[in-house]
């Protein structure tokens, strides 16, 4: 952590706000940065050179945008096969959208894609939910897919470029890092 952003209480040895910067705990950013770590420790020991790995990756992450949650791990495999990247990376980009995330993903997707694509102009929800109001969801739900999967790859382009470069230095350090110290006593 930079000295310019963290200040240490010299008495009791706890960081406190400097510079108008909200005091920070590490211990919140241990579970994800070992989150981070694993990831990336799975993502260098797979098969494959780090190109086939990154490319498996990325196009697992425009995938994993897309509303078709139940077909992504399908599509992911079935289009790395052809293409012949890292299938088990593909995977784990497609696990993007997941039950944890799936709530925050989609409507932004359905935002930027009612915004940008605007085929279903927004979706007014009925007071009720009754009967006629189901009936009216599900005949615009055609228009709402569309707008979602827009969403969804105007999203998943950018973050699949990112996941690429991001996962390529990421194997390339990892595979760097452990084959020189491999012979190492």
């Amino acid at each position: 952590m930079s000295r310019l952003l963290r200040a240490v209480d010299r008495s009791a040895g706890t960081p406190v706000a400097c510079h108008g910067m909200p005091r920070l705990n590490t211990f919140q950013l241990k579970p994800a940065m070992s989150a981070i770590a694993r990831l990336f420790r799975r993502l260098g020991q797979l098969n494959g050179t780090p190109r086939e790995i990154a490319l498996g990756c990325a196009l697992g992450i425009l995938i994993g945008m897309t509303p078709f949650w139940g077909l992504q791990i399908a599509l992911t495999l079935a289009i790395t096969s052809l293409l012949r990247w890292n299938r088990l990376s593909a995977v784990i980009g497609a696990n993007i959208t997941n039950v944890f995330t799936a709530a925050l993903i989609y409507p932004v997707n359905y935002w930027v894609g009612v915004r940008l694509v605007g085929f279903s102009e927004g979706t007014r929800w009925p007071s009720r939910l009754d009967i006629p109001a189901m009936e009216g969801l599900i005949t615009q739900s055609p228009h709402i897919l569309v707008d979602l999967t827009a969403g969804g790859l105007i999203l998943g382009i950018p973050l699949a470029i990112g996941g690429y470069f991001l996962t390529l230095k990421g194997v390339r350090i990892y595979r760097r890092y452990f084959s020189s110290s491999a012979g190492a006593p």
